[in-house]
């Protein structure tokens, strides 16, 4: 195998991920490993993420986000174990399967009411009518808050992604951009800590209390309360959306697809899996090594940036046959999309849920739709995340 052209593809920007991911990922599991790239190593091949997620003291999450400035502790993503082992510890069972199933009937409505919505139109932005206000009503469902804040919580979590992609050079704002997404970053900042606050003092029936009520050596500090709901609005709303968004376009595109779960919506928690094994919404997660270790054979020194390519792991032919292909008849489908190891992610019940209904409330009520003639449907890949910037669908037979 060769190299990636360093004088084309750089980064994993230079690569035409907007237009054509599947030739992208393609491209770039198809490099020997590790793939040396201009902001580190890219590590493509199942067996080598499962062996650096596997050891997340050799490859740190924590050296990674302590270049991301934020203003807040991003727990437990930005730490390693012991500390993140203390918080995942604290936070598994409010995540778990049976803490997250009473939420079923809450969210089967909410996603009934925006399909609805939309079909009662017969077209729509599938990302801004649904991908965008669903997971924010989880969300604010999840933390006991009125859904009319959903506009804002995704205007402040849109800002403050802009945010880090400006520090980084990828998203270059003006200096009123920057000003504009500051002020919202912090009013976001804001409202977080004042609803600390209150739930302290006035605990609800809702998670954020039930956190906060936790006492003795596990009691959580105010700053840390502030990181966890920073967290909860950054990983619960902007994955899901673009899962929901990436997974729509794939069947949007392939109407074979979209008849066969149409037809048959017991298929839906496949399909589930085989959408975000196809489309990770978190396609890489970066490391950074404390020591020298190898990858692959190759000696890579402590202190080198490592890219986890969650996006290639799951085309990976040792893992998963005829990878290229969309098939809801997997019998194992064991992708990389949420993570493995100690940083596997907590959410990931919560997001499945989330997914199965809307996919399932909308091809029972919506079966047949198109991509809106001559609207574009672009992914956009910014720091770590990619989705659709938006997806214009015709409902029915047109």
């Amino acid at each position: 195998m060769t190299r990636l052209d360093h004088d084309t593809v750089r980064t994993v920007g230079d690569l035409p991920v907007a237009e054509r991911r599947d030739d992208a990922w393609r491209t770039l599991l198809a490099q020997e490993e590790p793939v040396r790239m201009a902001d580190g190593l890219a590590v493509t091949g199942l067996a080598a993420v499962k062996a650096v997620l596997r050891e997340p003291n050799r490859f740190s999450a924590k050296k990674a986000f302590d270049t991301v400035e934020t203003g807040y502790p991003l727990i437990p993503l930005a730490f390693d174990p012991p500390e993140q082992t203390r918080y995942r510890r604290i936070l598994q069972p409010f995540f778990s399967p049976r803490r997250i199933r009473p939420l079923e009937e809450t969210l089967r409505a909410r996603a009934v009411a925006l399909v609805e919505a939309v079909k009662a139109r017969g077209a729509c932005d599938f990302v801004a009518d649904v991908a965008v206000p669903f997971p924010a009503q989880a969300l604010l469902t999840l933390l006991g808050l009125p859904l009319e804040d959903h506009v804002r919580f995704t205007e402040w979590k849109n800002a403050a992604i802009e945010l880090t992609a400006d520090a980084s050079g990828e998203l270059p704002l003006t200096d009123e951009e920057r000003t504009a997404r500051i002020g919202r970053t912090m009013a976001m900042g804001g409202y977080l800590a004042e609803l600390i606050h209150t739930r302290r003092a006035h605990p609800g029936d809702d998670i954020l209390s039930e956190l906060l009520a936790i006492d003795g050596a596990d009691r959580l500090s105010d700053d840390e309360a502030l990181g966890l709901c920073l967290m909860f609005v950054m990983a619960g709303l902007e994955t899901v959306t673009d899962a929901l968004s990436l997974g729509m376009e794939r069947l949007a595109t392939h109407p074979e697809r979209r008849r066969e779960l149409a037809d048959d919506l017991s298929l839906v928690p496949a399909a589930v899996e085989e959408l975000l094994r196809l489309d990770p919404p978190a396609p890489f997660l970066p490391r950074v090594t404390t020591e020298d270790v190898e990858i692959a054979g190759c000696p890579v020194p402590a202190g080198t940036w490592v890219n986890v390519h969650l996006s290639t792991a799951n085309r990976d032919e040792a893992g998963c046959p005829h990878a290229e292909t969309i098939d809801f008849h997997r019998p194992d489908n064991a992708h990389t999309s949420f993570g493995l190891g100690a940083h596997r992610c907590l959410g990931a019940h919560l997001a499945r849920l989330e997914m199965q209904l809307l996919l399932e409330e909308w091809h029972r009520r919506i079966p047949e739709y198109t991509i809106t003639e001559g609207t574009p449907h672009r992914a956009r890949l910014i720091r770590a995340n990619i989705g659709m910037e938006s997806l214009r669908l015709t409902l029915g037979g047109a």
